[in-house]
C-alpha cells in the first residue's frame, strides 16, 4: 500500500484558476506578449501544451522569466486564494492515517506556505517549490533520493498534462484531477493511472493504492 503522497499545488489543492486571468494580464503586459480575452484564456485549457505556447506566440525560452514573474504576481493575491472543496479536510485526514505527504510546484514556497498557514495545513513533510514549468523530474527525483523513495512508493496528485508527462517519464503513477487548469479530455489522452473528479473519489484511489 502506496504511503507516501505527492501533490501539486496549483489547481490541485488551491483554487489559484480563480485569480488565473488576473495574473495573466499582469505578466503578458510585462512581457510584451500576445494577450488572450478571457474566453480565449479559458479556452486554452482544452489545448495541448504546445498549443498553449503557440496560442502566444510565445518562445520557451522565455520561460523562466516567464515564471518568475508569474510567482510574483500571484504573491500579491495569496491571501484571497481558497482551497477546492474538501481539499483541507482530506490532507488532514490522510496526515491523520500516517501518510507522508509532500508538495512539488512551479509556485514558490514562500507563496505555498502563506496558503497552508492561512488554512492551518501544515500537514507537509516537505514543500518543494520552483519546479521547472515543462520538467518536474529533476525535483522528483531528488526527493526520492532525500527520502530514499522509489517510484513504486509513492503516487502524484496533479491537475495538467505536464504532470502526467513528467511522471510517465520517470515510471511514476499519478492521479489526475478534472477540477484544475486542464481539461479532462485532455487529460485522458496523456493516459493517467487515475482519474479524479471529486475530491472524495481522489480520497477513494488514495485509500485504495
Amino acid at each position: 500500500m502506496v504511503k507516501t503522497l505527492i501533490f501539486d499545488f496549483d489547481g490541485t489543492i488551491a483554487n489559484t484558476r480563480a485569480f488565473a486571468y488576473h495574473v495573466y494580464t499582469k505578466v503578458t503586459e510585462q512581457h510584451n506578449i500576445k494577450q488572450l480575452t478571457e474566453e480565449e484564456f479559458d479556452h486554452l485549457k482544452t489545448l495541448s501544451l504546445m498549443d498553449k505556447f503557440r496560442a502566444h506566440d510565445v518562445s520557451l525560452f522565455k520561460l523562466p522569466k516567464i515564471a518568475r514573474r508569474t510567482r510574483s504576481a500571484i504573491s500579491h493575491v495569496m491571501h484571497e486564494i481558497e482551497p477546492f472543496d474538501g481539499m483541507i479536510e482530506l490532507l488532514k485526514s490522510l496526515k491523520s492515517k500516517g501518510y507522508q505527504l509532500f508538495i512539488v510546484s512551479s509556485n514558490s514556497e514562500n507563496n505555498i506556505r502563506v496558503f497552508t498557514d492561512q488554512y492551518d495545513v501544515n500537514v507537509f513533510d516537505k514543500i518543494y517549490g520552483r519546479a521547472k514549468y515543462l520538467k518536474k523530474e529533476k525535483i522528483l527525483k531528488k526527493l526520492l533520493r532525500t527520502y530514499d523513495l522509489t517510484t513504486d512508493d509513492v503516487l502524484y496528485i496533479g491537475d495538467e498534462t505536464r504532470d502526467i508527462v513528467s511522471c510517465h517519464r520517470m515510471n511514476m503513477r499519478i492521479v489526475s484531477v478534472s477540477w484544475g487548469f486542464d481539461d479532462k479530455d485532455m487529460l485522458i489522452n496523456e493516459k493517467p493511472e487515475f482519474i479524479a473528479d471529486h475530491v472524495d473519489i481522489l480520497e477513494k484511489i488514495l485509500l485504495e493504492n
